[in-house]
Parts: C-alpha cells; structure tokens; sequence
C-alpha cells in the first residue's frame, strides 16, 4: 500500500472515531462534502496546510497520520 494511502486511511479513521461527517470535516475545512470526500478518497491532492488543520479538526498529532509507515 503508497505511504500516502496509509495517511488518508489515518485520516478517515480519525474521522470515524470522533464521529464526524464528512460534511462536518469539509466545513471546518471551508470546502464542500464533495471536495472533502476527493481529498480523502485520493482523487485531489492532500496538502500540508490541510494535513496541520485535520489534525487540529480531529483532535490528533500530526505524527498520528504517520504511524506505522
């Protein structure tokens, strides 16, 4: 599995476990469903900005999208 897989996998984990929508996540994000569930699906680009606000959005350290990689 790409390094960059296991991170958005990281990511919806996080999600699930907070109990967040994917809706919820895009607005705190200040981007639509649709263009939440594309970053989180691989279909757009992860940025390192948006890594830094998801970790703070989902409670977590950054270094929590990275481990086991």
């Amino acid at each position: 599995m790409e390094q960059l897989e296991k991170v958005r996998k990281r990511i919806r984990l996080a999600r699930l476990e907070k109990d967040f929508t994917q809706d919820y996540v895009g607005d705190r994000l200040c981007m639509t469903q649709k263009s939440y569930h594309r970053l989180e699906t691989g279909k757009s680009q992860l940025k390192l900005d948006i890594l830094f606000k998801l970790a703070t959005i989902l409670e977590v350290e950054v270094s929590y999208f990275f481990k086991g990689l």
